[in-house]
């Protein structure tokens, strides 16, 4: 059994389009495991060591299969001096050099599969002070000019394919379609037998009238779009100094599944609400309180995964 290295490249403004990846991978490699070993390539799952760079010590673009891009209003932080083209002249950042890297293994060699995402959506920004705001224009800006200089002539026509999506329901769909037909190429025609893994190994992922928990998120399908409207309304009260959102809806329609499986594990990964790095989750139930609403709040407060 072969393996296929697929290089996740992004700025670190969509960690939300990260995670899916990551689901949608583990979803193929479910598929097509009994064929090929599909290894996901992030830089936050390796060790990377301070004694070097990010870029040095992870899997260079040019070296996998498919380098998957996904850009929305940063271009990234610019890469150390002495990472540099072959005349001299510096990388914007970390995303610039793996574009440029993939695509000269591809002209060289016909791999990686190069696949560029761009997000379409409003990009939400904190007002919190002036440079905030002038470093998130000087960043969308240097985004244009990536796209214009690789993507598109002086004539405004392109030069070269990328995809749009608007919401992570979007890009979720899109990446498992153009997967999918990849792997069918990659997979020779005598070699397409395919036994799907089990994802779920204990325990009944069908909950009848349960409410979906955290542990099911692998297994929560379909409320993709909800769940992307409750945190980019989370986003936008954080930033206006209010980080409360209110989910309304008649009873048994999935409100509870959508906040524990849904949003509660993509809210609480690093960096999706810019500048928190770790989250912990109270869960209390008013029908469970016991006649006391306060006390059963300080009781989920101090519970291990909260404050205890």
């Amino acid at each position: 059994m072969g393996k296929l290295h697929v290089f996740v490249s992004s700025p670190g403004d969509v960690v939300e389009e990260r995670v899916l990846t990551r689901r949608v991978l583990e979803r193929m490699g479910a598929v097509y495991g009994d064929r090929v070993e599909i290894v996901p390539v992030f830089w936050e799952h390796e060790p990377l060591r301070a004694s070097a760079s990010f870029q040095e010590q992870i899997r260079q673009p040019a070296d996998c299969d498919v380098v998957l891009m996904i850009l929305w209003s940063r271009l990234g932080t610019r890469l150390p001096a002495h990472i540099s083209r072959p005349d001299g002249s510096r990388y914007a950042s970390g995303t610039e050099f793996e574009f440029e890297n993939a695509l000269e293994g591809f002209r060289a060699r016909g791999v990686p599969d190069l696949l560029v995402y761009r997000k379409t959506a409003r990009p939400v920004t904190p007002l919190d002070s002036e440079q905030q705001i002038m470093e998130r224009l000087r960043q969308k800006e240097a985004l244009d000019g990536f796209v214009a200089r690789w993507f598109t002539s002086g004539d405004g026509s392109f030069t070269a394919a990328f995809h749009t999506f608007e919401g992570l329901d979007d890009f979720e769909e899109l990446l498992e379609t153009h997967l999918r037909k990849l792997l069918k190429e990659k997979i020779p025609a005598s070699e397409r037998e395919i036994r799907r893994r089990s994802d779920w190994t204990s325990g009944s992922p069908f909950r009848g009238l349960e409410m979906f928990r955290g542990e099911h998120a692998p297994i929560f399908f379909g409320r993709t779009r909800a769940s992307s409207e409750v945190l980019n309304a989370f986003r936008r009260q954080a930033i206006a100094g209010r980080p409360f959102v209110l989910v309304l809806g008649m009873s048994g329609c999935g409100k509870s599944s959508l906040a524990r499986a849904g949003v509660l594990p993509l809210l609480t990964q690093p960096g999706v609400i810019e500048g928190v790095g770790l989250w912990r989750s109270a869960l209390m139930r008013p029908a469970d309180a016991g006649g006391s609403l306060f006390s059963a709040l300080a009781l989920a407060l101090i519970q291990d995964q909260a404050l205890p």
